[in-house]
């Protein structure tokens, strides 16, 4: 047995494990001190293979190509939104609305003593979230683990500053939006909020949020391109490569 079908065979019960303790962790009868060790041992082991085969990963060997997926090239819609410039105002149409919704929610709460100053909005919100109603009534929280979480942070008094977090970063959030700077990374913020305000039982515009902050994230490179990132990317680079984007274009019949 090669070295190649050993490590691709590892991965693949690592991976096998990590997924099914992720799914007791979600599954509501499992208890919450459970699910929160299910939950955590989970991530770590998908973090670990995800290391551990970017480790052995060499780029231009063992990768599915066009060339091995006979008559499957790239979807031409997928790689407009990834690379063309014109895909710019579709964009920023997009990331208008996300950062109407984002500074909307903070200006509202900028102004509320009960998010800036006690966090009492925010604790009340927590507090709703994380009972457990008699049966057949379902809790707001469906996953013990986050209910856990979440109940960690309410008893520790956590709401007297991670309001302000919420407050603040909604509005950073919209601000990096609206101008175009680190625009991926703002939406990847903004996933995060989403993710949690769903998980907390709160669906209202978060799903749609979700999809649109995915597509910016997928099109990270011309997602920005009408807005700051235009400038930004090209002298930050990104943090796999940061010093490709500055080099020099090769003039035809120059030899190096």
């Amino acid at each position: 047995m090669t070295p190649t079908i050993v490590r691709r065979l590892g991965a693949l019960i690592v991976a096998l494990v990590g997924g099914y303790l992720l799914y007791l962790s979600a599954n509501p009868d499992t208890g919450a001190r459970t699910a929160v060790i299910a939950f955590g041992v989970g991530i770590v082991l998908f973090l670990a293979l995800l290391a551990a085969l970017q480790a052995a990963y060499r780029p231009g060997r063992d990768e599915v190509s066009d060339d091995e997926i006979v008559g499957a090239p790239e979807w031409k819609v997928a790689r407009f939104l990834r690379r063309a410039r014109d895909a710019a105002p579709f964009y920023l149409g997009i990331r208008l609305f996300l950062a109407y919704e984002w500074i909307d929610a903070a200006r509202e709460k900028l102004s509320d003593p009960a998010w800036m100053k006690t966090g009492d909005a925010l604790r009340g919100f927590w507090a709703r979230a994380v009972q457990v109603p008699a049966p057949p009534a379902r809790p707001p929280i469906t996953y013990p683990a986050y209910r856990s979480f979440i109940q960690y942070m309410l008893d520790h008094q956590w709401y007297t500053w991670f309001a302000k977090v919420v407050a603040i970063g909604e509005l950073v959030i919209g601000i990096a939006l609206v101008v175009g700077g680190l625009t991926a990374i703002a939406a990847f913020g903004g996933l995060l909020m989403n993710f949690n305000y769903v998980y907390a039982g709160t669906a209202a515009t978060n799903p749609t949020m979700i999809i649109l902050e995915a597509l910016i994230i997928f099109g990270w490179r011309a997602s920005g391109w009408w807005g700051l990132d235009r400038f930004l990317l090209p002298h930050l680079g990104t943090p796999w490569s940061p010093r490709a984007v500055h080099r020099p274009p090769v003039q035809a019949g120059r030899r190096t």
